[in-house]
């Protein structure tokens, strides 16, 4: 039987997987990963996109409803080559997650825990935008974060 991932998964994987099809279909050569553990290897070429889900904002939909309303804030890190090239990510991303994309229930296939599938059973889609700007590295000697930007998102699911 499969082991299927609760909602605020299901949001962060199906916003990865959907930025990680368009760069490729766009952009050569970007890696899109869901942890800093994941950008600052030393295997990790620039550029480096990192979407990760930071928290949730959970409310009752209604006085009286047990049903609940949860808007999820989704950090999305751009690492470039230059200042030039995150300015085009951002922009980029900014305009592919303007529009919905599938939200998919994720689940490990049965018998093999390294692997998960996806069904569509929904869509995602950003009611408001947060902080979208250049991070400063100031004294930091690490090369991966001279050119880095960072876009927040609020994600609301819909289902069908």
């Amino acid at each position: 039987m499969p082991s299927y991932f609760r909602e605020s998964r299901n949001v962060e994987l199906s916003t990865l997987e959907f930025l990680e099809t368009e760069l490729a279909a766009a952009w050569s050569s970007v890696t899109v990963v869901k942890a800093f553990k994941q950008v600052y290897s030393k295997d990790t070429k620039l550029p480096i996109v990192c979407v990760r889900l930071s928290d949730s904002d959970i409310s009752r939909k209604e006085i009286g409803s047990t049903a609940l309303d949860t808007i999820f804030t989704i950090l999305i890190d751009v690492f470039a080559k230059s200042d030039a090239q995150r300015l085009d990510l951002a922009d980029f991303i900014n305009q592919t997650l303007k529009d919905s994309w599938d939200y998919k229930e994720y689940s490990h296939v049965s018998g093999n825990n390294k692997q998960i599938i996806g069904t569509p059973n929904g869509k995602c889609f950003v009611p408001a935008w947060g902080p979208n700007n250049k991070v400063d590295a100031f004294a930091n000697d690490e090369v991966k974060d001279r050119y880095r930007h960072l876009i927040s998102i609020d994600v609301r699911k819909n289902k069908y």
